[in-house]
């Protein structure tokens, strides 16, 4: 039977600034939780790629929040982000466009991840990261 615990869980404004302080907080709770620097590492990079998708493309010009969420689960790393925005559609990337490759380092990087969208009622993007303790 699966123990989750949540260790860490705010809400920002979904402004470029919010970025950044997602990534800190998060990473910061999951060294503090023992994790290795790699997994910290990935922990922040896929936090903020997540929260950036957030600020790019959730509310359209609306404003609108981001929550985060840290938690252990039998002693991985699960985190949570999630907006109330207008939900995602399914692209495929396009060609002779910047960017449209968080999704995948994400998904590379995570152990595992999921997303759940409801057109309208937001999107949720659900990451589970391995406990690899800090070297001593």
């Amino acid at each position: 039977m699966a123990t989750v615990t949540t260790y860490l869980e705010f809400s920002l404004p979904a402004i470029p600034a919010s970025v950044r302080k997602a990534r800190v907080s998060v990473g910061d709770a999951a060294a503090g939780l023992g994790a290795s620097e790699r997994v910290v590492d990935d922990i922040r990079l896929c936090v903020s790629e997540a929260v950036s998708n957030v600020v790019r493309h959730a509310y359209g010009k609306t404003r609108g929040a981001v929550d985060v969420v840290l938690e252990r689960e039998n002693g991985d790393f699960n985190v949570v982000v999630r907006d109330g925005g207008q939900g995602m559609k399914a692209e495929r990337p396009r060609k002779n466009v910047p960017g449209g490759y968080g999704l995948k380092i994400m998904n590379s990087v995570a152990e595992r991840m999921t997303i759940t969208s409801t057109r309208n009622a937001g999107t949720e993007v659900w990451m589970k990261f391995p406990y690899v303790g800090a070297l001593v």
